[in-house]
């Protein structure tokens, strides 16, 4: 029978031998996960009794549902907000002035987009079945923009970011809607929802341009009458790189369409030869990863290339993406803050970015590199965790200490817009705040960034794409085998997954069928002290899966409770972030195992981080 008390004997038994055997082995350990200087090195006693974890992702993803039910406005057809700056009055000041498309006319075709994949995601991690009229309205909305020819056309502002009149073709709206068609028809099975995303994977492949067997696009510039849009952004955004691979790769996973695989390979094959000849500084070295300029648009395409390679097995589609990945990472920090563009003026991150990176990580260790799943963890645990806008007494505080010049009434009217995008992300915080532009000019003016927190529309979806991805990774079902993969609690139809705070160093399993169970434990953890206890007894250590970073519980019973824990360490990181040439501050991060509980320089408005 499964005893508590044996339990925590257990642990502190691997405790005093974790301890006996110094810190050099686990700095060595360590070095191998992070980045910089590792230091102040203590394993942490095990607690007599071990708390669960408060890091909750259907919590997460319930505050999301809030965010994705406020942004859209019913009186304007359930379109979207892009420009949202929460420190300022009022809450959403367009960046483009309102045309006859839009009244925000830079979320068309792009935060609708993006937010219509994320609301069936957030229920299902939230438990709540229903679709609301919100949802249906922006479905509506979305799906709406395709016209006969198969291809969605919006007014292009969000693809060039300056007034543009008229309807373009846009192959980044096309393709998010094949997506959003091959899911429904994965979860539905209906044959007209088939039928319409054929014909929209077939009017995306219908305007690639080709080099030889190798297809390539413009970058995600619209087209129209044959002439793709270079106008504003798309000056550079058309020499960057399409998203195309992703959507085709999802499509032919949910109607298994081999016409859409093969083209994935072929645009794929077109990065990897750099088919496309213009992008210059913004091409990907397939030797490196290195590129410069905007890392979301690079991420979202190699985010695709990474799911293809997984799935077809194919070493060099999986080490373009890995090289592209690392590079992200040399330019960010381990904790999941990745820089908006390579190189930047100011150290701050963008939320769509984080999302990239943390679907990255996913389909990289699937690939047969589990040690990105602690990526993934560290990435949704930290960044994502502490950038998920709530009306906090901090952020309240500083709202009214900013605006003190207006009477109460007007600060409490301006405060209830605000309530209805909680459970956004703040899109570009620093190292450890909210506030990314404190002078430009200065807090509380109107406006994305003016007001000193920029919250753009497109960046929420894409966390909480990053949120699924940790949702539905941390039990798998693969081969046979039930695969734990991060020590982040989830009930699974497989499993029940009760994960313990970072510093208890453990999870225990449920089993809900039996079989074969795969639990992997932190790549940095100290293999020869790690525990195992099936129904309370010892068990035998066995270690295999990909790269042996499993312990392998075979003849698993259903109703058998498996726990497995380790030593953790708490220990110090110093190094100097590099997407900001020639500055040298040195960031100080203080850990517990996989999770932040401090920055330094700490953020000086509302920071982030805040942990003992």
């Amino acid at each position: 029978m499964w005893n508590p008390s044996v339990v925590w004997r257990f642990l502190v038994a691997g405790f005093l031998v974790a301890c006996s055997n110094g810190t050099s082995a686990a700095a060595d350990r360590l070095s191998q996960q992070f980045r910089g200087e590792i230091r102040d090195i203590a394993v942490i006693e095990p607690a007599a009794t071990p708390q669960p974890d408060d890091f909750d992702l259907s919590a997460m993803a319930k505050s999301a549902l809030n965010y994705l039910r406020g942004n859209p406005d019913p009186k304007r057809n359930y379109e979207c907000k892009w420009s949202l700056g929460p420190l300022g009055i009022p809450l959403h000041v367009p960046v483009i002035a309102s045309n006859q498309w839009g009244f925000d006319p830079i979320s068309l075709g792009d935060t609708d987009s993006r937010m219509q994949t994320q609301y069936v995601n957030m229920r299902r991690m939230a438990g709540e079945p229903e679709v609301c009229p919100v949802e249906l309205g922006v479905k509506q909305r979305v799906y709406g923009y395709q016209h006969d020819d198969g291809l969605s056309w919006i007014n292009p502002v969000a693809y060039v970011g300056v007034p543009v009149d008229g309807e373009w073709a846009g192959s980044w709206t096309t393709a998010k809607l094949l997506m959003s068609l091959a899911e429904e028809f994965q979860r539905t099975g209906d044959a007209r929802t088939k039928d319409r995303a054929r014909k929209t994977f077939l009017a995306l492949k219908g305007i690639a341009l080709w080099d030889g067997p190798r297809a390539y696009y413009p970058g995600i510039a619209p087209l129209k009458d044959g002439q793709w849009l270079r106008e504003g952004w798309c000056a550079e955004h058309a020499r960057n790189y399409p998203f195309i691979v992703e959507p085709c790769v999802r499509y032919w996973e949910c109607t298994g369409d081999p016409e859409s695989l093969e083209f994935a390979k072929a645009v794929t094959e077109g990065f990897l030869a750099g088919s496309q000849k213009d992008q210059a500084e913004m091409r990907i070295d397939p030797q490196t990863g290195a590129f410069q300029k905007h890392v979301h648009l690079h991420t979202h395409a190699v985010w695709g290339v990474a799911h293809l390679g997984a799935v077809v097995k194919e070493p060099r589609y999986i080490d373009f993406a890995r090289k592209t990945y690392e590079f992200v990472l040399a330019n960010g920090t381990d904790f999941g803050w990745y820089p908006e563009f390579i190189p930047q003026p100011e150290y701050r991150t963008e939320i769509c970015a984080v999302g990239d990176m943390a679907s990255l990580a996913a389909w990289l260790a699937r690939s047969g590199l589990p040690h990105y799943w602690d990526h993934l963890e560290r990435t949704v645990r930290n960044e994502l965790r502490r950038s998920q806008f709530f009306l906090t007494p901090q952020f309240v505080g500083l709202f009214r200490e900013i605006h003190k010049d207006k009477s109460e009434s007007a600060v409490s009217e301006a405060l209830e817009p605000l309530r209805r995008i909680e459970g956004g992300f703040v899109a570009q915080a620093t190292f450890d705040d909210w506030v990314g532009y404190p002078n430009n000019p200065r807090l509380g003016t109107a406006g994305l960034s003016a007001n000193g927190i920029q919250m753009m529309g497109c960046c929420p979806p894409e966390g909480m794409r990053a949120l699924w991805e940790a949702y539905r990774a941390v039990v798998e079902e693969r081969d046979g085998s039930v695969l734990v993969n991060m020590a982040i609690s989830r009930d699974h139809p497989a499993a029940k997954v009760t994960a313990y705070r970072p510093q208890d160093g453990r999870f225990d399993v449920a089993a809900r069928k039996p079989g074969t169970f795969l639990l992997r434990v932190p790549a940095w953890a100290d293999r020869p002290q790690v525990q195992l206890l099936r129904g309370g007894k010892p068990g035998q250590l066995t270690w295999g899966g990909d790269a042996d970073a499993y312990l392998v519980c075979a003849e698993v019973a259903a109703g058998e409770v498996l726990t497995v824990s380790w030593p953790v360490p708490r220990f110090t990181q110093v190094f100097i972030p590099l997407s900001v040439p020639a500055r040298n501050q040195p960031v100080t991060v203080r850990w517990v195992g996989n999770e932040v509980r401090s920055v330094e320089p700490r953020g000086q408005y509302l920071p982030m981080f805040t942990g003992p």
